[in-house]
């Protein structure tokens, strides 16, 4: 890669991934599984620059990627068609700024998009251009045109929680995770949950005992659903911790520590996480207490970045 990348994308079919570049980064990488052979390289056009995340539509024919306007600040979703050599072939709004992480609707019908409110550029890097006026959302939008079909907030007092990441549940819900970028000593919820399909409902965050919300240390890192869409882990790098949450009624289970944790991914009925001091850990019969287990001992001494995406077998 020519630089640090961030999310990874695994195409329908299972036999290409997209990386990302980190975000403010300007290209994406497409690599042929399983041999991981270099089959394009998405360089952006002037003025754009990547947020970091992509995915694929159901169909696998084009690739939609979170990008921003450097010079008006709005937020990009761009189109590739990938059966026309990935040509860059449209734009579209993300209902908000600093569009982050995204993912198709469980019908596969719409696009969700976790608008982190936080404007970049490539000259100033990972700097907050836009501190005093934040204003995160999640966005739903047409697949096949440029129509944003309904957004919503956190409400005024939360403008400095940054919609970052997000997964979506079998039944359509949407569990997102934030990254709180106001006064230290406020101490917001940082998970929770929105129902895109009813119009008008507001999202919801869940409330966790302080002590564990302190583990998060105002971070959350990725975001990710178990198999059967019952269970949700949060993890916080800067806290060390991951967070586990019962999705259907939103109570908080417990928490499990692990140094520098960020990448997560479902693993049957509990989640496999990575560390960039620890290695991999596989936390296992979610409870209060959730034990993790090392179940890959030769990847110790390895330093894992954000994110983990499951290959086939």
């Amino acid at each position: 890669l020519p630089d640090r990348g961030h999310g990874i994308s695994l195409a329908p079919d299972g036999r290409s991934l997209v990386v990302v570049a980190r975000r403010p980064g300007r290209w994406a990488a497409v690599f042929a599984l399983p041999d991981l052979r270099l089959l394009h390289r998405l360089d952006l056009p002037a003025g754009r620059h990547f947020y970091g995340h992509g995915c694929f539509t159901p169909d696998g024919a084009r690739f939609l990627t979170t990008e921003n306007d450097t010079d008006g600040g709005d937020g990009i979703v761009g189109v590739w068609d990938v059966r026309r050599g990935w040509a860059r072939i449209a734009e579209r709004r993300s209902g908000g700024v600093g569009p982050h992480d995204l993912a198709i609707t469980a019908d596969g019908r719409h696009l969700v998009v976790a608008n982190g409110g936080i404007r970049t550029h490539p000259d100033t890097g990972r700097d907050i251009l836009n501190r005093d006026t934040m204003h995160p959302t999640l966005a739903l939008l047409a697949l096949d045109r440029d129509e944003v079909l309904a957004t919503a907030d956190l409400g005024r007092d939360l403008r400095p929680s940054s919609i970052r990441h997000l997964a979506v549940a079998p039944d359509g819900e949407v569990v997102f995770g934030c990254q709180f970028e106001g006064e230290a000593e406020v101490m917001p919820p940082l998970v929770g949950v929105w129902r895109p399909d009813r119009p008008g409902r507001a999202p919801v965050l869940w409330d966790m005992p302080d002590a564990a919300l302190a583990r998060l240390a105002d971070y959350v890192g990725s975001v990710a659903l178990d198999a059967s869409g019952a269970t949700v882990a949060a993890t916080s790098p800067r806290g060390g911790a991951t967070a586990f949450f019962d999705r259907r009624s939103g109570a908080w289970i417990g928490v499990a520590d692990l140094p520098d944790v960020c990448g997560v991914a479902a693993d049957g009925d509990g989640f496999l996480l990575t560390s960039g001091a620890a290695g991999i850990r596989r936390a296992d019969r979610i409870a209060a207490h959730t034990a993790l287990v090392d179940p890959h001992p030769g990847f110790a001494a390895t330093a894992w970045d954000n994110h983990l995406t499951r290959l086939p077998r």
